[in-house]
């Protein structure tokens, strides 16, 4: 910040030489200039440049200063040192990813830029898988009241389980595996925490996603799932009748939704960043806390309108007395953020006492 500071002082004429020599001795975004502070340099050109992301909830409104005589630009964020967030910089109504940056991550519409913190800690099964696989099984069931077959993974975790393994459902369960790496965490999982019986993972892609998890379907995909899915998965893989059931954003609310929706067949639910509907808010004051198991998240950079959701229906569960883990991250509404959740909603879920 200083070189900087000094540079906008150097005579036009001398501004760009510096700025030139600035970058180079920076090659990389962000600069870590002390404590909760990251800056951010874009070299180009163009009229206007403004910074998107999870920080700015996805609406170009952060501008960058741009150094008068140079093409330099420069914007400067402010912070959790253990943050992860993703963004993109938007150049004349261009959407670019930071030339500067090496490090992306990969969301359900492409690569974004990433930007991590001092104190990040990257989830070790992304950094050192593990030696051995989760085994993969694929079927097509019939979905007649949902439109039409229905794509099915099943992941399960190498080893011997002690006795039959719980059975976990996923809802966006094809990018749970893509792009939040479900198959890696469980496998590293299966060979760090062996005091866990991880589930079998049953990995189910949506239809008409937003009818199926908070729409008119709900009730449908829940008795497809019910009445099909479960049985069929409980021959093929000698699995229990009794579920969890994990999802992201709406699919988080569809999690919540089955579990009230057919107590007694699902007894733990994962929820990131979940929108709420009020049906749920209203059917968990009056559920008796011993039924389900419930690891609830959300980011300090997610969705404006889930963040004061989430908190609620936190306060509710602790309030009733649910074994519940709620964890609010200095992340945004992202496969990154729900990535990193991996670990710690599967250890709560399936650990033998819950924290």
């Amino acid at each position: 910040l200083d070189r900087l500071g000094a540079l906008e002082r150097l005579p036009m004429p001398a501004r760009q030489a510096e700025a030139t020599a600035l970058l180079a001795d920076h090659p990389f975004n962000p600069i870590i200039a002390g404590g909760d502070t990251l800056l951010l340099f874009y070299r180009g050109p163009g009229r206007d440049v403004r910074l998107a992301g999870d920080q700015t909830a996805w609406l170009p409104t952060l501008p960058l200063a741009h150094l008068a005589g140079t093409d330099l630009w420069s914007c400067v964020l402010v912070l959790p040192p253990q943050a992860r967030v993703d963004y993109k910089f938007v150049v004349d109504a261009q959407w670019l990813l930071d030339a500067r940056n090496p490090r992306t991550c990969t969301g359900g519409y492409g690569p974004n830029s990433e930007l991590r913190g001092p104190d990040y800690k990257e989830p070790d099964f992304v950094a050192a898988p593990a030696a051995t696989a989760c085994r993969q099984d694929r079927y097509e069931l019939p979905a007649p009241a949902l439109g039409g077959p229905r794509e099915v993974l099943v992941l399960t975790p190498p080893g011997e389980p002690r006795g039959r393994r719980p059975c976990l459902l996923v809802h966006d369960g094809l990018e749970y595996v893509t792009l939040g790496g479900l198959e890696r965490a469980l496998a590293w999982l299966a060979e760090h925490r062996p005091d866990l019986v991880l589930p079998v993972c049953v990995c189910v892609p949506p239809g008409r996603r937003t009818d199926e998890y908070a729409g008119g379907l709900q009730e449908p995909f829940g008795l497809w799932v019910t009445g099909t899915l479960q049985p069929f998965v409980a021959v093929q893989h000698d699995v229990g009748m009794t579920w969890g059931v994990m999802g992201a954003s709406y699919g988080g609310n569809a999690a919540l939704d089955l579990a009230r929706r057919f107590p007694g067949r699902f007894d733990r639910v994962a929820a990131m960043s979940p929108y709420v509907a009020p049906e749920q808010t209203i059917a968990y004051a009056a559920m008796p806390p011993q039924s389900v198991r419930v690891y609830l998240n959300w980011g300090v950079f997610d969705l404006p309108q889930l963040i004061p959701m989430d908190r609620e229906f936190a306060t509710l569960l602790a309030g009733r007395g649910f074994a519940c883990l709620s964890e609010e991250k200095p992340q945004g509404h992202s496969w990154g953020f729900w990535r990193d959740s991996l670990p710690s909603s599967l250890i709560f879920l399936y650990s033998e006492t819950p924290r």
